[in-house]
């Protein structure tokens, strides 16, 4: 069940993605939403910064509330704040062409079953961002938290 968060200030898109920015998967996932999103009703900000997102206070509520590594989160411009799988149902909703999908996403059953498909993607997300990095230089495939060694170049980090 969706839970509410603050209000939100006018002018906030539909939907605000949280999604964790030292994710290689996570960052490339969200190249691709972008490029579908004509419409504009996405907008994107990184776990590590949404608890001081300028002009966003509403997020750093959610930010203390939610244990948003742990997954994917939405907030809504109403406030409602959706995790796992029902916000990748969200986001898909808010996509151009949603309404042809949208009736099957309101079957009774159909959000457990995409959290149980979310689930294993998400345990998986490192090795799966290393998969998509591959030939794609836009994707670092280092985990930003590894130090480099000394003398390492700086080629391919963050």
């Amino acid at each position: 069940m969706a839970r509410q968060a603050p209000s939100h200030q006018s002018g906030t898109p539909d939907l605000t993605v949280l999604f964790d920015g030292d994710c290689g998967f996570c960052n490339w996932t969200v190249r691709q939403l972008r490029g579908l999103d004509r419409d504009r009703r996405l907008a994107f900000v990184s776990l590590q910064s949404a608890a001081a997102f300028p002009g966003r206070r509403e997020l750093a509520a959610v930010a203390a509330t939610y244990p948003l590594a742990e997954a994917i989160h939405v907030v809504r411009r109403d406030g409602t704040v959706e995790a796992r799988g029902r916000a990748m149902l969200a986001i898909l909703d808010a996509l151009p062409g949603a309404w042809l999908l949208r009736p099957w996403t309101r079957m009774p059953g159909v959000s457990r079953l995409v959290d149980a498909l979310y689930d294993p993607v998400a345990a998986n997300r490192l090795a799966l961002g290393r998969l998509v990095a591959r030939g794609d230089p836009a994707v670092c495939d280092v985990a930003p938290s590894a130090v480099p060694s000394p003398g390492a170049t700086r080629q391919g980090r963050r």
